[in-house]
């Protein structure tokens, strides 16, 4: 695809907050990125407990929960992982051969993008807990610089990513409403201690706005979706019994798109 395509994109991520790339990672990007799964698969292949950058599945009550109480998981089974581009440097070099900051991400924001994080997100059947809407520039660091920068993502689908087995939905035009409110617990600090009933960053339902219909959006191995930091998404439960959906997302820090704002969303008060 070339940067004219990409360009075209500009106005759907603008306008809904997200965009699909077909075909984004095929052939070798595909078998690079499937590759380098395994190898930080490797990396916890012993692990019965979630602990800095991976996070393990626990049926049940889902891994973050898990991770945040401190309970055991199951062996080895990520739900997701953290800084992936430091722990198996070839996510860093596919990305880098694919020219994802300065093709798609500077068609959607208008400049090139810095890489910031990259992650695994894997959903195992029956197990793969879902993920609730958020907004993820709502989990920036400090020294991100919010009012200053913006967040485009590119998640690519490494297997079919269906709405059975949680592919991401989004809620069109949510990114240009400003920040929701996120309730919910932080994630704790490595030497902190476990947190029993701990409850994952999201937003309530009754402050989710009613502008538009969330929309589901499958995608086939190697084909991607690009949003803003600031578009509300989620993914379902796996609740298939042998489909299993693992993806990896690049993030880049952007200059702060135009039409966002950090302001407080307007929300319905009880």
């Amino acid at each position: 695809m070339g940067d004219t395509h990409y360009r075209e994109h500009y106005r759907d991520v603008r306008e809904k907050g997200f965009v699909r790339l077909p075909g984004l990672a095929a052939g070798d990007a595909l078998a690079r990125l499937r590759g380098a799964v395994d190898d930080l698969k490797e990396l916890v292949r012993d692990r019965t407990v979630s602990s800095g950058d991976f996070v393990l599945e626990a049926p049940g009550i889902g891994g973050w929960a898990a991770w945040q109480q401190g309970a055991e998981a199951l062996p080895g089974v990520l739900r997701s992982a953290d800084r992936i581009h430091e722990h198996v440097p070839e996510f860093a070099a596919v990305q880098r051969s694919l020219d994802l900051a300065g093709v798609p991400v500077a068609g959607a924001a208008g400049s090139p993008g810095t890489l910031v994080n990259a992650f695994l997100w894997a959903k195992p059947p029956v197990v793969g807990s879902a993920k609730p809407w958020h907004q993820d520039i709502a989990f920036a660091p400090p020294s991100f610089g919010a009012a200053e920068h913006g967040i485009v993502t590119i998640w690519i689908a490494l297997e079919p990513a269906t709405v059975h087995n949680g592919c991401l939905e989004f809620i069109p035009g949510s990114h240009l409403l400003g920040l929701f409110p996120h309730t919910g617990d932080r994630e704790r600090l490595p030497g902190e201690p476990p947190r029993a009933d701990a409850v994952e960053p999201h937003v309530a339902d009754e402050h989710l706005p009613r502008t538009s219909d969330p929309v589901a959006v499958p995608l086939e191995p190697g084909s991607a979706v690009m949003f803003d930091g600031m578009v509300l998404h989620r993914s379902a439960p796996n609740t298939t019994a042998t489909q299993p959906r693992t993806a990896v997302s690049f993030v880049y820090r952007v200059p702060r798109p135009t039409w966002t704002r950090m302001e407080p969303a307007a929300v319905a008060r009880a």
